[in-house]
């Protein structure tokens, strides 16, 4: 394999607190003129950093969201409710769930603006309950969406086998426990009070499939599991 220098990017991935342990430059092949690392580096849309904080990432979307409902806003008076609705959803909520998952929590003032924006409101004004009306999830409710909804697709074989050799099903501990007689339980695996750590998808999907009713962890088609899930991250988030 043959890297090109001036379009390879390089980058390193460092403990938070120690600085020094990144390089300016990588010799990957003493043959070859040495790479220069990068702070941040860009696959498959996502936006990853040295301290994976994916806080390039977030503040991207961000940035991005912002320069849409700027231009949404001028607009704004020529267009009826459902239009904006509409466009709320390709050009703001689109690029809030993409590759969402990957975050544990982001911010939600693009939402909030969006519903502004949808009801021609001030900034000044509360969001909670035209939210609801518009039946729009907060951002970590949304994320957690994407995360239980690949988890459904692991359990029943619909995700990458990458992805489905994560998780595996609860132990039966023989001991007569409640939780023994619940075939769509899967196994913890060990927490830590790390943030990252906290968020891989092998210790958050458990957890929080886990604390999922019983009636949504049975539901025998995606469709399904995705109307009950919403319904249920919905009352979690507004009653």
């Amino acid at each position: 394999l043959k890297l090109n220098p001036s379009k390879t990017e390089v980058l390193v991935l460092a403990n938070k607190a120690d600085k020094s342990s990144i390089p300016e430059t990588l010799c990957l092949d003493p043959d070859e003129e040495d790479f220069k690392v990068s702070e941040t580096a860009r696959n498959l849309g996502i936006w990853f950093d040295s301290k994976l904080s994916m806080s390039e990432h977030i503040s991207r979307t961000v940035r991005s969201c912002w320069a849409q409902l700027s231009n949404l806003w001028r607009i704004g008076n020529r267009l009826n409710r459902q239009t904006k609705i509409q466009l709320v959803h390709t050009l703001i909520h689109s690029r809030l769930d993409y590759g969402n998952a990957l975050l544990k929590q982001a911010s939600q003032k693009d939402i909030n603006s969006a519903v502004r924006f949808i009801n021609n409101h001030r900034r000044t004004r509360g969001v909670t309950k035209l939210r609801r009306e518009l039946h729009f999830l907060p951002v970590n409710a949304r994320i957690d969406f994407k995360i239980l909804l690949l988890t459904y697709k692991c359990i029943n074989g619909l995700a990458p086998p990458y992805l489905q050799d994560l998780i595996t099903a609860r132990k039966q501990t023989g001991r007569n426990l409640r939780n023994d007689n619940d075939l769509t339980l899967l196994e913890r695996n060990f927490s830590s009070k790390y943030r990252q750590t906290s968020a891989a998808f092998s210790i958050n999907a458990p957890k929080l499939w886990n604390g999922l009713p019983r009636n949504i962890r049975e539901s025998s088609t995606v469709e399904m599991f995705k109307t009950r899930l919403k319904t249920h991250l919905f009352r979690l988030a507004y009653e």
